[in-house]
C-alpha cells in the first residue's frame, strides 16, 4: 500500500471515527489550517472540519467511506471513494482532490458523482 493510499484511508476513517478521538485522528492526516470544501460547504482548520465530520456522522449514522483508488504526484492527489451504508451497500460515490503539505492533507475538495 502506498503512503498516499494509507493517508487517504486514515482520512476516510475520520469521517466515522468516535467523536472523542476524531480531532486527534484528523490531526494525524491534515495540517492545522486545512481547508475542506464540497458542493455544500467550505470550512477551514481542524476544529471546523471535525465539526463538519460530526454533522455528517449525525446525518448518516453507520456510514463510512472506502477509498477505492488513489493517484498522486507533485504533492497532489486524487482519491476515488465510495460512501458505504450500514448494510455494506454503496450509498454514493465521488472523488476528492488534495494538495499536500509536509506529507499531510492541506487543501481537500470533494466532488459527488451522479448515480
Amino acid at each position: 500500500m502506498s503512503d498516499q493510499q494509507q493517508l487517504w484511508d486514515d482520512y476516510a476513517a475520520c469521517w466515522s471515527a468516535d467523536p472523542s478521538r476524531r480531532l486527534t485522528a484528523l490531526g494525524a492526516v491534515a495540517v492545522d489550517d486545512v481547508t475542506y470544501r464540497d458542493p455544500g460547504t467550505e470550512v477551514g482548520g481542524l476544529a471546523e472540519l471535525d465539526a463538519y465530520m460530526g454533522g455528517f456522522a449525525g446525518a448518516f449514522p453507520g456510514h463510512r467511506f472506502r477509498i477505492d483508488e488513489v493517484l498522486d504526484h507533485h504533492d497532489r492527489s486524487l482519491a476515488r471513494w465510495t460512501q458505504v451504508g450500514p448494510d455494506g451497500e454503496a450509498f454514493m460515490t465521488g472523488v476528492s482532490s488534495a494538495v499536500h503539505r509536509d506529507g499531510l492533507l492541506a487543501d481537500v475538495t470533494g466532488f459527488f458523482l451522479p448515480a
